[in-house]
């Protein structure tokens, strides 16, 4: 897990980066791990949205918009696996 806490300090906001963080959250299998993975991919893609603000394609912006909100819903659902287990 370090390697991605560096990533996101590092620059994962840059293009393509955040995807990646978003992909991992997504996929994650582990519950004890996925926490992390949610709260990285999430910073990562605030800090692209931020930087894109002004200028970006609707395409990128839209992307960034859905992935945060699929991260809420994956978020809640670990939350209610995690209080049944």
């Amino acid at each position: 897990m370090p390697q991605i806490a560096r990533r996101v300090s590092g620059g994962a906001s840059q293009n393509g980066e955040w995807h990646e963080l978003y992909q991992a959250a997504m996929l994650e299998l582990d519950n004890d791990k996925m926490s992390q993975r949610i709260f990285d991919a999430r910073h990562a893609i605030l800090d692209r949205a931020e930087e894109i603000i002004t200028g970006s394609p609707g395409d990128e912006r839209s992307a960034l918009n859905d992935a945060l909100q699929a991260l809420g819903i994956l978020e809640q659902v670990a939350a209610k696996e995690k209080r049944a287990a």
